[in-house]
């Protein structure tokens, strides 16, 4: 049961987009989404690290964590649409250009390996704890364009990292600290 755990922790991810647009539909009060926010946050950290701890830590398990992080994440978008419209409006040209990235990074690794990426890098994990931190300022306490401006900077540099790294390695990059360990492997798989 216990190497289930990642599994379930990646479908529970899964599970609580929907029910964050739910309650946004029903304009139930804004610190439901604080709860919401960390249960997935902490979800998406423990997923892999208990995979590995229970030697499930396939590729494709990973790349399941990837996929759902972006249906999440999509489900979250939908959220701040709905109650933050005035601040997405505001900065939606910043939002597209987050979007396009991260698109990119797909894109490059579907065209270069034929798989989902999954490179999980330590900035798409610094990443990830920034968004927690602009979701809970833009859904909870209905911050204003700060968060989203700083998630994009941070988002920017992080997929344009993902797409180098796609870019670079000869196979395709799973669970890779940073870009500066791929010419090292390169290196080590000629000698």
């Amino acid at each position: 049961m216990k190497r289930q755990f990642p599994f379930l922790l990646t479908t529970l991810r899964l599970l609580l987009g929907p029910i964050a647009l739910l309650g946004a539909l029903e304009d139930i009060s804004r610190f439901v989404y604080l709860p919401i926010l960390v249960v997935a946050t902490v979800s998406d950290i423990f997923d892999g690290v208990l995979a590995r701890k229970y030697g499930v830590a396939t590729p494709a398990l990973r790349r399941y964590d990837s996929i759902t992080d972006i249906i999440y994440y999509l489900f979250i978008l939908a959220v701040a649409w709905h109650l933050c419209r005035p601040v997405i409006l505001e900065n939606l040209w910043l939002i597209g250009l987050m979007l396009l990235s991260e698109a990119g990074s797909i894109l490059v690794c579907l065209i270069r390996f034929g798989k989902f990426p999954a490179t999980h890098s330590w900035l798409a994990k610094f990443y990830g704890l920034c968004l927690l931190a602009g979701l809970i300022a833009l859904l909870v306490f209905n911050a204003g364009n700060w968060a989203i401006i700083s998630l994009a900077v941070v988002a920017l540099i992080t997929n344009l990292e993902i797409i180098a790294m796609h870019l670079v390695a000869q196979t395709p990059p799973v669970d890779v600290p940073c870009i500066l360990v791929l010419p090292k492997n390169k290196a080590a798989r000629k000698t």
